[in-house]
């Protein structure tokens, strides 16, 4: 990859590439192209190795105890297939650093979602040692998600993205809010962004194609604004998501683990700080959020009333396949085949992202 990028730009282009948040594009169009392609490649081979490693030394995802028999029949899928995602992304970085090409936009984006991954990659490695499904300790996690998170938050403030007005849906105008509210709204947003994508990776390609959905869709924005450098990062991204995806669609040969869902969350929560649309990701990400809302439901009700309001949360596990439900709960109870509830699940995720992009206007 690092080859292809020296071998692409001349000295006198890199001279001439003003690093700048607006009309600045990453690279020329022939080389974005080039870029995507190599890294989608990079990322499907990356992710086949990955299978083949674990299938050889006999690891594995260790499956969750949901009360209920789920996912048991998924006992023995390799895991911790985000580490393509994570290593193509660093060296992506790597590359447009040493090419001069590395604008204040996509750095942000790529300390976000590198940072995160590295916390998501610490917790699949605990797992591994342990064999248990319980990874890093909460607090610990939390703890290093806010360093990521300041860290994210200080290159914001550098750029001068805080003194920014945030987009609100619907509205034309932004709003200008004070520098403290905006920097715990983007803590808030990289935390709680990762965590949701994190919920939602529990059937295979769902994450995927929900994440790919809401980067297309801060992509679109990313275009309206004038954010160059950014779209055409946002479109190598999804190349490298894409490469992974081809392994992770039901029936699953490798599942993203917290590596992947915490470098995907990163890299969402991130771009959404980027473009100063905080408050449309209930929109671009409406799924992930679904999903979070459902566990902030079910936990209290169930503490409360000794009743769940779902069959399993988050929400998705609400229409699989269960054996073993020996408890009542409010809601009716739906079976769908898998690949049926991911289906559908992205369907509503592009169509309230379509939504979220007219709103948006």
């Amino acid at each position: 990859m690092i080859i292809l990028i020296s071998g692409t730009f001349t000295q006198s282009e890199i001279e001439g590439c003003t690093i700048g948040w607006f009309s600045v594009s990453l690279c020329p169009m022939n080389s974005v192209v080039e870029l995507t392609i190599v890294s989608a490649i990079a990322s499907l081979l990356l992710t086949r190795g990955l299978i083949l490693w674990q299938r050889i030394e006999g690891l594995s995802q260790p499956i969750r105890d949901y009360g209920p028999d789920i996912h048991q029949h998924k006992k023995g899928t390799p895991t911790m297939g985000g580490l393509s995602l994570l290593l193509v992304l660093t060296l992506l970085g790597i590359g447009l650093a040493w090419a001069g090409r590395l604008t204040p936009l996509v750095l942000l984006a790529l300390v976000s979602s590198v940072g995160f991954g590295l916390i998501g990659l610490l917790d699949d490695a605990l797992k591994f040692w342990k064999k248990h499904s319980d990874g890093l300790i909460g607090r610990y996690k939390l703890l290093l998600q806010a360093f990521v998170s300041g860290l994210v938050c200080w290159i914001a403030y550098g750029q001068g993205l805080f003194h920014l007005p945030l987009r609100l849906p619907f509205l034309s105008e932004g709003v200008s809010w004070p520098l403290m509210v905006c920097v715990g709204l983007a803590v808030l947003v990289l935390i709680g962004t990762v965590t949701a994508v994190n919920f939602n990776d529990g059937l295979d390609g769902l994450a995927s194609g929900t994440t790919l959905i809401t980067l297309g869709a801060l992509a679109a924005v990313s275009y309206l604004q004038g954010h160059h450098d950014l779209l055409d990062f946002l479109v190598i991204a999804m190349g490298i998501i894409l490469g992974f995806f081809w392994w992770n669609v039901h029936p699953a040969h490798i599942f993203m683990g917290d590596t992947g869902s915490f470098t995907l969350g990163g890299l969402v929560g991130a771009t959404a700080i980027a473009t100063r649309t905080e408050f449309f990701l209930p929109l671009f990400a409406f799924v992930p959020m679904i999903e979070v809302i459902s566990v902030m439901i079910q936990v209290p009700t169930y503490k409360l009333t000794r009743k769940r309001v779902f069959k399993v949360a988050p929400v998705h596990h609400h229409f699989e396949r269960a054996k073993g439900i020996n408890y009542e709960f409010y809601l009716p109870n739906i079976e769908w085949p898998e690949p049926l509830i991911t289906f559908r699940f992205w369907i509503v995720a592009a169509f309230v992202a379509l939504i979220g992009l007219l709103a948006y206007r």
